[in-house]
């Protein structure tokens, strides 16, 4: 039986903001096609059809939902999953499970944000300091991004990731300040 689920390679929960500060961030955005997750730091953004081995119907379904972070973990987990308005019922041979989508109604316009941090000029960094630890995250949490083009936007702007994969996945980074 083919596994009907996201890669267990792509770890968008990792994206997520975990502070409890911040419950919005703490979930995985379906939108248009797509999967995103925020921590504020860094940004994650994988075409559904791309990280995962879902139909076409399924990813529709998905649209507009958010589901927690710590649940997508676990809902990697299993080998099958269906998916209703109220959340993703999850199957690994006898062993079921069922994640609730959340109830949050708006996730942060993570499309503006990543539109503006395209938006800027790249620009020749002769150094630049970021968080190894936020860059392995977001490495994890990227379709595809075994090798990818990193585009420095300048001083205190996002650095861009962008797989040489063309699979639409792509990652921002806010870099370090001392």
């Amino acid at each position: 039986m083919e596994r009907k689920n996201f890669n267990k390679n792509v770890q968008m929960h990792l994206a997520c903001a975990k502070d409890g500060l911040r419950p919005i961030m703490a979930c995985i955005y379906f939108k248009n096609g797509f999967a995103y997750a925020t921590d504020g730091y860094i940004l994650a953004r994988n075409r559904i059809e791309e990280c995962s081995t879902l139909q076409e119907c399924d990813i529709q379904a998905l649209d507009g939902k958010m589901l927690h972070a710590n649940f997508f973990r676990d809902m990697l987990k299993y080998d099958d999953i269906l998916i209703s308005d109220e959340g993703i019922e999850c199957h690994k041979g006898d062993e079921k499970a069922f994640f609730y989508f959340s109830q949050f109604t708006k996730f942060p316009d993570v499309d503006k944000v990543l539109q503006e941090a395209l938006n800027l000029p790249a620009v020749p960094m002769p150094q630049t300091s970021f968080d190894t630890g936020l860059l392995l995250k977001l490495s994890k949490a990227l379709y595809g991004f075994d090798k990818c083009t990193a585009t420095f936007k300048g001083t205190n702007n996002p650095i861009v990731f962008d797989s040489i994969e063309d699979c639409g996945s792509i990652g921002i980074m806010i870099p370090y300040k001392s």
